[in-house]
């Protein structure tokens, strides 16, 4: 798999003769490089191997240098936009999870501008976030000291630069693949706390993960009853797609096997022991920001007096029915299947 970055750092500032984030993009820019990652369950990754190609610019620490990248992206759309900047008071890389539609500088920038208290964006919202999945970044930091998840990326032009590029996606609704355009901020430490190679690595694989879609591993259960129907559940008003029908079961939790993840969920959701038969079906089906990797396997329940915990209702359905019930997108041609297969052969297969 090939991806395009569009990377930049910036120029010195202040008291600085050199700025971090200039050194690695320097390096980076204009270069390719192949990157083999490992997933952070619960979330996995379309491929463990990226080709990354870096493309991008050396920033101005100005409002020019803010507004470069935002005005790039209305030529072309690359896989995903990694800012880079020095945080000379940081010890861990930070990575940005807002950016702050303010700007107060503590020093002037390299233009002698210094705001206090400026709106970015007359028209634009207080804060806008990461169009990165930040589950999949929080367990990722989670397991190094050295990196940190950031909900302050300052108000100097680090953070005006960060704004007018996430600003620049949601008002234009730029998308990659189905969804908003990956971009993040890192915020990189002085070289003394974290060495260069270790910096370049953590961007490398960061930039590995964000062009991707995460995945997650989902488990259904096609519960089938001693008369031959089969049981669906319908998603409470709370809930994502609310109203629509489905299998019960849920997402795999760390350290699970699908069964056991199965035989849980449906106890925390429907007060059922069942008996877990056979894998009859896997589909990935692609949400749009995640690929949700589907696996069906048919289940007895030890009796049919159901509590529900979750959904709103519940119904036992016949094959002739199957077609008439609203179910969500993944499940319509597997339930399809199904039904033409027959119930109870199913049930006889357990």
């Amino acid at each position: 798999m090939d991806a395009r970055v569009w990377l930049t750092g910036f120029q010195p500032f202040g008291t600085h003769s050199e700025n971090i984030s200039k050194i690695l993009a320097d390096q980076l820019i204009s270069s390719t490089h192949s990157v083999s990652v490992d997933t952070t369950p619960p979330f996995g990754l379309e491929q463990n191997n990226i080709n990354l190609i870096f493309e991008g610019e050396i920033l101005s620490v100005d409002e020019s240098g803010s507004r470069q990248t935002s005005e790039s992206l209305r030529e072309t759309l690359p896989d995903a936009v990694i800012h880079l900047g020095l945080k000379e008071t940081a010890t861990q890389v930070h990575l940005e999870m807002c950016a702050i539609n303010e700007s107060n500088f503590r020093i002037a920038d390299n233009s002698g501008r210094q705001l206090s208290n400026q709106l970015i964006d007359q028209s634009g919202l207080a804060l806008l976030h990461t169009t990165v999945h930040r589950p999949s970044l929080e367990i990722f930091s989670n397991q190094f000291t050295d990196v940190i998840i950031s909900e302050d990326c300052g108000r100097f032009v680090c953070n005006e630069t960060y704004y007018r590029t996430l600003h620049e996606i949601e008002s234009k609704d730029l998308q990659h693949r189905q969804r908003a355009l990956p971009a993040i901020f890192i915020h990189l430490p002085p070289i003394e706390f974290v060495p260069l190679s270790r910096q370049m690595e953590i961007v490398l694989d960061i930039a590995a993960r964000i062009v991707q879609k995460p995945t997650i591993q989902v488990v259904g259960g096609a519960v089938i009853s001693p008369d031959g129907k089969m049981l669906a559940c319908r998603r409470s008003p709370d809930e994502v797609m609310a109203g629509w029908w489905e299998f019960p079961g849920g997402k795999v939790d760390v350290g699970e096997t699908e069964i056991e993840a199965l035989q849980r969920e449906m106890m925390e959701e429907l007060n059922l022991n069942v008996n877990v038969g056979n894998c009859i079906g896997r589909h990935d089906h692609d949400f749009g920001p995640i690929i949700v990797n589907l696996a069906f396997y048919t289940c007895v329940a030890d009796h049919q007096e159901i509590t529900l915990h979750v959904h709103d209702e519940f119904k036992w359905f016949t094959e002739a029915e199957a077609p008439t019930i609203k179910w969500l997108p993944p499940d319509v041609d597997f339930i399809l299947h199904l039904a033409e297969l027959g119930f109870m052969t199913l049930r006889d297969a357990i």
